[in-house]
C-alpha cells in the first residue's frame, strides 16, 4: 500500500536514491516560470514606450515580406497569363481543373434529372435500409428542409461538391492508409505530413488550390479533398494495425499472399474502423465545401457567406438550417453503417426481391415527375423564414442590444485592445523571445526553436501586425474557451444525469460546420471582432468538456477511494488527484480547444473581426493573392506555434 500514496516524480528526471524523494525547488514550477516571462514581457513593453518606441523596437520590418509578396503577385499573374499555354498547366492542372469541374456538373445533372422526388426517395429509401427508419425519417426531414427553404438547387450543389470531393479524398486516402498500416517506414514519413494538415486551419487551405486552379469548383473540389483525407488515412492506419497479429500470423502460415491476407484479413477485420475514418472524412468535406464559397464554390455556403455580407440574419438562417440538417443526417447514416446497430434485419432471401421494389419505385417516380416536367422544388412553394427571423433579430437587439453592446465595448476596451496593443506595440524580436522562452518551459527546447522560427517567419511574411492582434483575439478566446470547458467538463464528470443530458448536445455541436457557428454569434453581438470571439469559444468547448470529462472520468475508482478513504474533501480530491492524473487529457484538450479557436477566429474575419483572415478573404476577392497567401502562411505559422506550445514535455500518447 505504500506505493499507492508515493509522489509522482516531476519530469526533470530526478533519479531515485537513498535518501528519499525531493522536494522541487519553487524555481522549477512552469507556472512560475511563464508568469516571470510575461511579467518581464509587460515590464519590457511599458519601458519601451517610456523610451519613445525607437526604431528598432518596433514591428517586424515589412521590406521583405513586401517584395515576397509582390513576388507572389507576378507569380499569380504569370499562372493567369500562362494557364493556356504552360505546359504545365496545359497538360496538367487544366487537365485536373477540367476533369474535376466536369465531375461536379455531372454530378448536379444527374440530381436534376432524378428530380426532387426522385432524389428523395433515394436517398429515404437508402437510409432505411443501411440505418433504419429513424434516420430515414431524419433524411426526409433534411431533404423537406431543402425544398422549403427554397434552396434546394443550392443544396444538391453542395451535395455534388461533397460528393466528388469524397470520393477523391477516399480514393487516395484508404490505399494510403492500408500503405501506412502494412509499413512502419511509410507511417513514420506520413505520421507528421498528417498531423501539419491537422493543425492546419481550413482558411488556411484555400489560397495555394486558388493558385493552381482557379476559383470555382475545382478548386473548391481539391481542397476539400485535400482537408478531407487525413482522417481516411489515419483511420485507417489505424483499423490495419489494429488486426490481431495472430490472425495475420495465422493467415500467412497457412501460405497465403500478402494480397491474400489485406483482402481476406485485414480489410474485413478493419472494416468498422475505415468507416469511422469514412465518416470522419464526410463531415470534414462538409465543413470545409461550405468555407469553401469564399472561392466560389457556390451551393449552401455561398447562400451564408452572401447572408452574412450583408448582416440578413433571417437568410443566414436558412441556409445555416440546411446546413446543419444535411450535417447531421450524413453524420447520423454514414455512422449508421459502421456501426450497423440500426440496419433493418432483412433475411437474405428477402433483400434481393426489396432491392428490386426500392428501384421500381424510383424509377416509377422519377418517370412519373418529368413527365410532369418537376425537375428541382418549386421555389414558389417554398416558406420563407427569414423575415420573420429577421423580425425576431431585430426584437432581440432593440430588447437585449444595448447590454450586449455594452458587454462588446468593455470586452474591447479592457481585454482585447490591451493585449492587442501589448503585442503590437513590444519589439518583433522581444515576442519572438518571450514565446519561444514560453514554448521552452511548457514544451521543450525543439518547441521553443518551432515557435521562434514560426515567428520569424511571420515577420518576414510582412504581415507581423495582423498576426499578432489575430493571436490576441486567439489567446482571449481560448482562456474562455479552456476556463468554461475545464469547469463544465468537471461538472460532467461528476454528475451522469448531467452527463446524459449533455452528451446528446456536444454530438450535435460537433458535427455542425463552423461556418454556421457565425450567424448566432452575428444575431446577438452583430458585426465585429467580438462575435468572432463568441463564435469561436461556441465552436471549440464541446472537444474541451469532452475531453476533460473523458480524462476525470479515466481516473481508476480504486485511487480515488483511497484519497476519500484518508479523508480527503471533494476539492483536494479533484484537485490532487483527479486534475493531476488527468494531465494528457487535459493537456490535449488545451491543445485542441486552441487549435479550434484559431481556425474559426480566423474565419471570423466573415463578420468583420479583421487581421489575417480578413487579408485571405481581401486578398481572393481582389486577386491580392500575394497578400492572401503571405496571411495564410501566416495563419500556419501561428497554428504551428500554438500547437507546440501547448503539447507538453510529454506529449500524451492519445
Amino acid at each position: 500500500m505504500a506505493a499507492l500514496t508515493r509522489p509522482a516524480t516531476g519530469g526533470s528526471g530526478g533519479v531515485g536514491g537513498a535518501s528519499g524523494p525531493r522536494q522541487p525547488h519553487v524555481l522549477s514550477n512552469r507556472w512560475l516560470q511563464a508568469l516571470a516571462v510575461i511579467v518581464v514581457f509587460v515590464a519590457g513593453y511599458f519601458l519601451f514606450r517610456r523610451l519613445g518606441s525607437p526604431s528598432w523596437a518596433g514591428p517586424f520590418p515589412t521590406g521583405i515580406g513586401d517584395e515576397f509578396m509582390a513576388w507572389l503577385d507576378g507569380v499569380y499573374a504569370w499562372i493567369v497569363e500562362n494557364r493556356n499555354t504552360s505546359p504545365l498547366f496545359l497538360y496538367g492542372f487544366n487537365y485536373v481543373s477540367v476533369g474535376l469541374g466536369s465531375a461536379v456538373v455531372l454530378i448536379n445533372r444527374i440530381l436534376d434529372m432524378l428530380t426532387w422526388s426522385g432524389v428523395t426517395v433515394i436517398g429515404v429509401l437508402g437510409a432505411w435500409r443501411v440505418a433504419g427508419w429513424r434516420v430515414a425519417l431524419l433524411v426526409l426531414a433534411t431533404f423537406a428542409v431543402f425544398a422549403l427553404t427554397g434552396l434546394w438547387n443550392e443544396s444538391m450543389t453542395t451535395l455534388a461538391l461533397i460528393i466528388t470531393s469524397v470520393s477523391i479524398a477516399l480514393l487516395i486516402g484508404i490505399p494510403l492508409g492500408i500503405l501506412a498500416g502494412r509499413s512502419d517506414v511509410f507511417y513514420r514519413v506520413i505520421r507528421p505530413v498528417l498531423d501539419f494538415m491537422q493543425i492546419m486551419p481550413a482558411f488556411a487551405y484555400l489560397l495555394p488550390f486558388v493558385l493552381l486552379f482557379g476559383i470555382a469548383n475545382p478548386a473548391a473540389a481539391v481542397v476539400t479533398a485535400v482537408y478531407a483525407i487525413p482522417p481516411a488515412v489515419r483511420i485507417t492506419a489505424l483499423g490495419i494495425r489494429e488486426v490481431p497479429k495472430g490472425a495475420v500470423e495465422a493467415t500467412t502460415s497457412l501460405g497465403s499472399t500478402p494480397w491474400q491476407i489485406l483482402t481476406k484479413v485485414q480489410l474485413p477485420m478493419a472494416k468498422r474502423t475505415i468507416l469511422l475514418g469514412v465518416n470522419q472524412t464526410i463531415m470534414l468535406a462538409v465543413s470545409m465545401v461550405v468555407i469553401a464559397s469564399v472561392i466560389g464554390a457556390g451551393g449552401l455556403g455561398d447562400a451564408i457567406y452572401q447572408a452574412l455580407a450583408k448582416v440578413n440574419v433571417g437568410e443566414a438562417f436558412q441556409a445555416g438550417l440546411a446546413i446543419v440538417m444535411l450535417a447531421i443526417a450524413m453524420d447520423r447514416v454514414t455512422g449508421a453503417v459502421g456501426h450497423g446497430a440500426h440496419t433493418p434485419n432483412i433475411a437474405p432471401r428477402f433483400q434481393l426481391p426489396i432491392l428490386g421494389a426500392g428501384l421500381i419505385v424510383v424509377i416509377v417516380v422519377v418517370t412519373a415527375a418529368r413527365a410532369m416536367g418537376v425537375r428541382g422544388w418549386p421555389r414558389d412553394l417554398s416558406v420563407d423564414l427569414s423575415a420573420p427571423v429577421n423580425a425576431f433579430y431585430e426584437a432581440l437587439q432593440d430588447g437585449i442590444g444595448t447590454y450586449t453592446a455594452a458587454l462588446s465595448e468593455w470586452t474591447l476596451t479592457w481585454v482585447l485592445s490591451p493585449l492587442s496593443n501589448l503585442l503590437t506595440g513590444s519589439p518583433w524580436w522581444f515576442v519572438l523571445i518571450v514565446a519561444a522562452a514560453l514554448a521552452w518551459i511548457f514544451s521543450g527546447w525543439r518547441a521553443g526553436l518551432v515557435s521562434a522560427a514560426s515567428f520569424l517567419v511571420i515577420g518576414l511574411l510582412g504581415v507581423w501586425v495582423n498576426a499578432m492582434d489575430t493571436l490576441s483575439q486567439v489567446l482571449v478566446a481560448a482562456l474562455v474557451t479552456i476556463v468554461l470547458g475545464v469547469v463544465v467538463g468537471v461538472l460532467m464528470s461528476r454528475s451522469d444525469v448531467f452527463a446524459t443530458i449533455l452528451r446528446p448536445i456536444l454530438d450535435a455541436m460537433q458535427t455542425l460546420p463552423p461556418f454556421v457557428y457565425l450567424i448566432p454569434a452575428v444575431a446577438f453581438f452583430t458585426i465585429g471582432r467580438v462575435p468572432a470571439l463568441v463564435a469561436a469559444v461556441v465552436f471549440a468547448l464541446p472537444a474541451v468538456i469532452r475531453l476533460v470529462n473523458d480524462g476525470v472520468r479515466g481516473v481508476p475508482a480504486g485511487t480515488k477511494e483511497a484519497a476519500l478513504s484518508q479523508g480527503s474533501t471533494r476539492w483536494q480530491l479533484l484537485s490532487k488527484v483527479e486534475l493531476p492524473m488527468a494531465r494528457g487529457s487535459l493537456l490535449l484538450a488545451v491543445n485542441q480547444g486552441i487549435i479550434l479557436v484559431l481556425s474559426m477566429v480566423v474565419m471570423g474575419a466573415l463578420v468583420g473581426a479583421g487581421s489575417l483572415g480578413f487579408d485571405v478573404v481581401f486578398g481572393l476577392a481582389q486577386n491580392e493573392l500575394g497578400l492572401g497567401l503571405a496571411s495564410g502562411l501566416a495563419i500556419v505559422c501561428l497554428g504551428l506555434f500554438l500547437d507546440r506550445l501547448t503539447q507538453g514535455r510529454r506529449a500524451p500518447r492519445a
